[in-house]
């Protein structure tokens, strides 16, 4: 009989980290964060990746990769996808 994998929560997890490595992988999160809110974003304005990458003027295979997070967007693709949506991308810097 197999034994399930123990889980732990990323507190646990990281709690050796070094500062560095919690800030990088904070970052990760964050950045996981927008992505999956494009995404969703346009699942709930009911637009394919075909479709939404059309009004963007970004190439389809682009708008996958960065959706799956194989590809790092830049502002400028993530501004043309969030005004194809009729959405703003606003973008903050915050002191740490």
């Amino acid at each position: 009989m197999k034994t399930q994998p123990k889980t732990i929560s990323i507190q646990e997890f990281s709690k050796n980290f070094s500062r560095e490595q919690k800030r990088a992988v904070e970052d990760e999160i964050r950045y996981y964060y927008l992505l999956t809110s494009f995404k969703e974003a346009r699942e709930k304005s009911g637009l394919t990746q075909e479709q939404l990458a059309q009004k963007a003027n970004v190439n389809r295979t682009t708008l996958s990769k960065i959706e799956s997070g194989l590809r790092n967007a830049t502002i400028d693709t993530l501004d043309k996808l969030a005004s194809a949506m009729n959405m703003k991308l606003d973008v903050q810097l915050k002191m740490l």
